[in-house]
């Protein structure tokens, strides 16, 4: 009887596990795909182009408008190594120079979010090429990749530069996502040697870490499981892990030097990210600039005068042209 009475008993655990188990599965597999599909997945019926929903509750169509540089343009396309038709504009400066600048823009939005920082470039003298990234604005693609595959995508802008201008010398800069994927892109073999320097501006860690960050600080939830079953419902779906979109190693092993520039009030990256990646980094040369007050992605307009200044100072060494 006692033997019967342990039978069932291990038999009624195991089949409580068993449905434990498939439930959290389940409910996993739900969750996961939904915030996949609800934060990186690009499109609607009715607009391909729309951004992810979670973007697009944050920032509505009327909000998404900005000048574009009073500059000579012209359009430029690409094939991305996965077979993306991939887009950009070249604003020309009023005169021409061998100083160039690859502008990358955030999470959600497209190329017409780097004009503000273009603008500035081309003040200064720069041939700016602003990409949208893929799955954003006029490039193809379904799903962000939170910088993995983005850094693919701005070491081959580089490198179509450096084949129509041998003799640029390119400077990468990014914000938010696009300081993800330039500080990846910093570290990549195929990146060419036109390529000088990097500045990122409110960039992450890594997209995982980012994640947790936010479910636990801004929602108050546990990270464990729900980030091990976004990440697994990435892999599945989008063809990426958030592990792989990790700028805090690319930074270990840079081929360009650095500039870090973070808002000390980011809500959305903590400034505690930028001193990681600084202390983390071993560029040539680096430089970290915390702009007061600054909440995400702003700094730039903060602070024109310092931000712009100090990266004219940073990136100024490596635009000279050595006798």
């Amino acid at each position: 009887m006692k033997k019967l009475f342990l039978s069932c008993l291990l038999t009624a655990i195991i089949t409580i596990i068993v449905a434990v188990t498939a439930f959290v599965m389940g409910t996993g597999y739900f969750i996961g795909n939904y915030a996949v599909h609800f934060g990186l997945e690009r499109g609607t019926a009715d607009n391909p182009q729309e951004p992810p929903r979670a973007y697009a509750l944050l920032m509505p169509p009327e909000a998404r408008r900005f000048n574009k540089p009073d500059y000579t343009d012209e359009t430029w396309h690409m094939t991305s190594f996965d077979g993306l038709a991939m887009t950009a504009t070249h604003f020309m400066p009023d005169t021409d120079s061998d100083r160039w600048v690859i502008v990358a823009h955030g999470y959600g939005c497209t190329q017409q979010n780097s004009w503000y920082i273009a603008e500035n470039y081309l003040m200064m003298g720069y041939h700016v090429l602003t990409p949208d990234l893929r799955a954003s604005g006029d490039s193809e693609g379904k799903f962000l990749t939170m910088g993995c595959k983005e850094s693919a995508d701005i070491a081959a802008w580089a490198r179509l530069v450096a084949r129509r201008h041998p003799q640029a010398k390119i400077v990468l800069h990014g914000v938010s996502m696009g300081a993800a994927s330039v500080m990846m892109a910093a570290s990549r073999d195929d990146l060419p040697v036109q390529a000088v320097a990097c500045v990122e501006d409110c960039g992450y860690t890594s997209a995982f870490d980012l994640l947790v960050h936010q479910i636990t600080e801004s929602f108050g939830l546990p990270a464990f499981p729900a980030m091990q079953l976004l990440d697994w419902r990435c892999q599945k779906v989008a063809d990426f892990s958030l592990r792989d979109a990790e700028p805090v190693t690319a930074v270990k092993k840079s081929k360009l030097p650095i500039l870090f520039i973070h808002g000390s009030k980011d809500p959305l990256v903590p400034v505690d990210m930028a001193e990681t990646l600084y202390e983390q980094a071993e560029a040539p040369e680096k430089k970290l600039l915390i702009i007061d007050g600054a909440v995400h992605a702003i700094a730039s307009q903060k602070e024109q005068e310092k931000y712009f200044k100090t990266v004219n100072d940073f990136v100024r060494p490596y635009m000279e042209t050595k006798e």
